[in-house]
């Protein structure tokens, strides 16, 4: 029997720099980015919603702070009509600034009208009064509504959880919607933008009934019905939030031409059949509309006329400023001291011109390897921003570019991003992360997601900041755009406010180096001079204001102001007179007037000044001031009731001390009880 031979096993060594041991690691953290991964898109929507609620105000906790700045102190904190509950039906008759021009007589800026922000402007002062931090709480709460209503659409758009969340999550944290977010006015954005979401989710919903009820499912039937009813219901609520939603017609049409299939003219027209209703209903807003601005409907009456060809010239320019800001939001500003294009020869077109070509000649080379998913993100971006290019209605150059108008553009490049990064990520298909490399692409994808979104929120705290006062505000847009005028004279103005006169002659002599030739910067300056106790530098930047515009209102009132002062009432009065010429119905300088002639013993006159004060609204310093001067021509019962009547009027305890006093010895004089 032979003998078998025996055989040592030969032992397999591992690869080097892979143990066993390693290996066992790696597929088991391959298994917890695959667990992550699909625990996320299984993700139920509260849940989600959760998430992004947290993430919303994790970047905009900082703008609770806030003050009234910009546009607040006239919508706001001198608006009168919103005291009243009866602004409620105002809104619809008329527009946005009329109260402007009723209580100052000026002319509004372009006569905006939007109801439903009228409505929220009055229902939030019954609530919150003057406490801005109860204004700022509903422009976040607003944009975390909208940022769920990016979940909500994109969820039925992308039927991926993944996706849809990482877009909303994008969206709630992007840094540019701090002008929407923290500047309480700018809260028609976030407004018009959930009822737009809204509507838009709905339209969705009822698409997808449709398909569902075409197959045979006769209950879809009614929730298609019902969602399409409520659809157009919520963008009736957007247009009356801001005209910018009638866009919400393009972007159904839009839809329907991407989501449509066959031949293009079948396409179109299946899209214009989807788009109808929704055009239909904008007739609800448009005709109120019109009924309430007239031929003011779409014209600015403070624009001034430009060639058309001056808008065509700049709007390359200014979208991709726009395009700009979405993908590098940093450094942003109330302003950006624009201007308009004048020559097809400047660089400011020509640049933007061949971007936005490369980008067009692109589409249209690779169109058949675009997705529908980039089409439709494309078309998110875009048409919000349609309405607001229409350049030649902007009342000046220097605001040609507002960060508020891409509020709802985010939403379209937050999900090209997003859909961009699980493409790269190979998060398509989860079922496929089997191999290392596969994993390694989708934990960077992973990462590069939660890295934008730390940045997103540590971001969008720094854009808040400037917007917690007027000073921050302003002096922020000088840093950005040092050569800009305004923002200096703005910053100089909010010094002055706040007592800091050295610094706001400083900001103003800034403004007035790059602008000698604008009368307010030295009406500005002229103020601080005259706070800070130099009479004689104010009076030289009075006359320098009224040098360049002689009917300059304030300055007029000013230089009177400051003569009064130094007891020179004949000049005074002269200057009183003056402003009286370019605004009779201003009761304070006509206050001021009856001043000067109670001053210089004419009390008659004095009387009459102050007669038509208190006729134009309650005053109770007129009507003291009325009294002494009735008192002077012996007509003490007229001064007696006059000082009555004060005293009803004020609570201020040292008015009414005088008022007191005055009655006391007139009482004494007359015998009277």
């Amino acid at each position: 029997m032979a003998l078998t031979k025996t055989q040592t096993p030969i032992q397999t060594k591992p690869t080097r720099g892979e143990t066993r041991d390693e290996s066992s690691v790696s597929a088991r953290s391959h298994s917890r980015v695959r667990g992550l991964l699909a625990s996320i898109e299984s993700l139920a929507p509260s849940r989600a919603l959760m998430l992004i609620c947290l993430l919303s105000f994790l970047a905009y906790a900082n703008s609770l702070g806030g003050d009234f700045v910009f546009d607040d102190t006239e919508q706001v904190v001198t608006n009168k009509d919103i005291r009243s509950w009866s602004n409620l039906t105002k809104g619809f008759t008329t527009h946005v600034w009329a109260f402007r021009a009723q209580e100052h007589n000026l002319q509004a800026p372009l006569p905006y009208y939007r109801p439903i922000f009228t409505a929220m402007l009055t229902v939030e002062y019954q609530v919150f009064g003057l406490w801005p931090q109860g204004w700022h709480l509903v422009s976040v709460l607003l944009h975390t509504l909208s940022s769920v209503g990016v979940l909500y659409v994109l969820l039925l758009i992308s039927r991926r959880m993944l996706v849809a969340l990482f877009a909303a999550a994008l969206f709630a944290v992007h840094p540019v919607h701090a002008e929407s977010v923290s500047w309480i006015s700018g809260m028609t954005d976030p407004l018009f933008g959930a009822f737009f979401l809204s509507s838009f989710y709905f339209y969705l919903k009822s698409r997808s009934e449709n398909a569902r009820a075409e197959k045979g499912t006769r209950s879809a039937v009614f929730v298609s019905r019902g969602a399409f009813v409520l659809s157009l219901a919520l963008f009736l609520a957007a247009c009356f939030s801001k005209e910018t939603a009638l866009s919400l017609v393009l972007l159904v049409f839009g839809y329907e031409l991407a989501e449509t299939p066959g031949k293009f003219i079948a396409r179109v027209s299946q899209a214009a059949r989807g788009a109808l209703p929704y055009a239909a209903t904008a007739l609800l807003y448009l005709v109120p509309r019109y009924l309430a601005l007239g031929e003011l409907m779409w014209k600015n009456p403070q624009a001034p006329d430009r060639p058309v060809a001056h808008t065509l010239l700049t709007l390359p320019f200014v979208v991709c400023s726009y395009l700009f800001h979405l993908a590098w939001p940093s450094n942003l500003s109330i302003a950006y001291d624009t201007q308009f294009v004048t020559t097809a020869a400047s660089p400011m077109f020509v640049l933007p011109t061949i971007v936005l070509s490369l980008g067009v000649i692109a589409l249209i080379a690779f169109r058949k390897r675009v997705s529908r998913k980039v089409w439709v993100s494309l078309l998110m971006i875009f048409v919000p921003l349609l309405p607001v290019l229409k350049l030649g209605q902007v009342s000046r150059e220097e605001y040609l570019v507002f960060d508020h108008y891409l509020y709802l553009s985010v939403a379209g490049a937050a999900y090209l991003v997003a859909i961009g990064l699980a493409r790269l990520g190979g998060l398509d298909n989860l079922q496929k992360l089997t191999a290392q490399p596969e994993i390694r692409r989708a934990k960077l994808s992973f990462a590069a997601i939660v890295v934008l979104l730390l940045i997103g929120i540590v971001g969008t705290a720094q854009e808040n900041r400037p917007w917690a006062n007027s000073y921050e505000l302003w002096s922020n847009a000088a840093r950005i755009r040092p050569s800009y005028w305004a923002a200096h004279y703005n910053a100089g103005l909010a010094l002055i406010d706040a007592g800091r006169y050295a610094e706001a002659h400083e900001a103003l002599a800034r403004a007035a180096g790059i602008k000698p030739d604008e009368a307010v910067v030295f009406d500005a300056l002229g103020r601080a001079s005259e706070n800070a106790g130099d009479g004689a530098e104010a009076e030289n930047s009075f006359r320098r204001a009224l040098d360049l515009d002689p009917g300059l209102f304030e300055s007029l009132n000013n230089l009177g102001t400051l003569y009064f002062i130094r007891q020179d009432y004949a000049s005074a009065e002269q200057s009183f007179v003056a402003a009286l010429k370019v605004r009779p119905e201003a009761a304070a300088v006509r206050f001021n007037l009856g001043m000067c002639s109670a001053r210089q013993g004419r009390y008659a006159e004095a009387a009459r000044e102050f007669e038509r004060v208190t006729r134009a609204g309650p005053d109770a310093e007129a009507c003291y001031e009325l009294a002494l001067a009735y008192e002077k021509l012996g007509r003490l019962d007229d001064a007696r009731r006059t000082l009555t009547n004060g005293r009803e009027l004020t609570r201020d305890q040292n008015l009414v001390a005088r008022i007191d006093e005055r009655l006391s010895r007139i009482r004494n004089e007359t015998g009277a009880p």
